[in-house]
């Protein structure tokens, strides 16, 4: 029976030690370089101030913008509103004077729809609703015209020839009247015109600074996608490089391993006979 060289046992017990060593020794740094790894991740995944101060600023921006449009959208529409309802007052108003202007004289019956008729423009004049925003003048046409209210209420025609004083008188307020309803129509048209520009400006500025956002953003993703993906590459290459240096080592050492082992010959060979 042969006696293995203790020359052999040594170095391959000194290879296997050293196997175990290196296995425990690289799961020990591959911890540590993933713990590593991970720690960059999250600081590569965290937006610089300046980037996320231009972040927010932008999105301040949009909210700012997205606030203000409902109530600009609100103050169009309810001009819009009351640009039609001035435009039925102005045709109420011509009938309220064709109520006792037929003719050269008023009588009872003409009074009495001249009554009717008066109470229904001032009713009219009194639905109208009151909108602002400081961003538009309207003139206050319709704060305006409510205030008229009350006089129109007052105006009263009398029986007899329409060329008389008082009739006359509510003749020449009707025209005023209807000048300036005529007048109202025309600056709520306008109000309406400047607010529907308001409000396309508002959403060109959304749409430029949503543009702005996207492709800040965007960049700031590909620039974090970019980083991560360099820094795995290179845990993946030096985790490889480490694996293959042991693997050439072992080798090596294998080699030599094998290199101090006894050699047998092979069963019936002369040389294992002589043995």
């Amino acid at each position: 029976m042969a006696i293995t060289p203790f020359s052999f046992t040594l170095a391959n017990t000194a290879l296997n030690s050293q196997r175990v060593k290196f296995e425990l020794q690289f799961n020990l740094l591959q911890n540590t370089l993933i713990n590593r790894h991970n720690k960059m991740i999250e600081d590569v995944s965290q937006t610089s101030l300046s980037v996320q101060r231009k972040i927010d600023d932008l999105a301040n921006r949009q909210k700012t913008l997205v606030d203000a449009l409902p109530a600009l959208a609100d103050f169009r529409q309810g001009n819009l509103n009351n640009k039609g309802a001035l435009e039925k007052i102005f045709d109420e108003v011509s009938t309220l004077f064709q109520t006792f202007n037929q003719d050269a004289t008023v009588d009872a019956d003409e009074v009495a729809a001249f009554e009717a008729q008066r109470d229904n423009v001032a009713t009219r004049i009194e639905n109208l609703y009151i909108f602002a925003h400081p961003d538009v003048n309207d003139g206050q046409v319709i704060q305006r015209l409510k205030e008229d209210v009350a006089a129109i209420r007052g105006l009263q025609v009398s029986e007899g020839a329409l060329l008389d004083a008082g009739n006359v008188e509510v003749a020449d307020t009707l025209t005023a009247l209807q000048t300036e309803v005529s007048v109202a129509i025309t600056v709520t048209q306008n109000t309406v015109s400047v607010a529907t520009d308001l409000e396309q400006n508002i959403q060109k500025k959304f749409t430029s600074a949503d543009a702005d956002l996207i492709k800040l953003t965007t960049t700031e993703a590909d620039r974090r996608e970019k980083e991560i993906a360099d820094a795995e590459t290179k845990l993946g290459n030096l985790l490889r490089a480490l694996s293959l240096s042991f693997e050439i080592n072992t080798g090596l050492s294998e080699a030599l391993v094998s290199r101090l082992k006894p050699q047998t010959p092979p069963p019936g060979s002369a040389v294992n006979i002589i043995s």
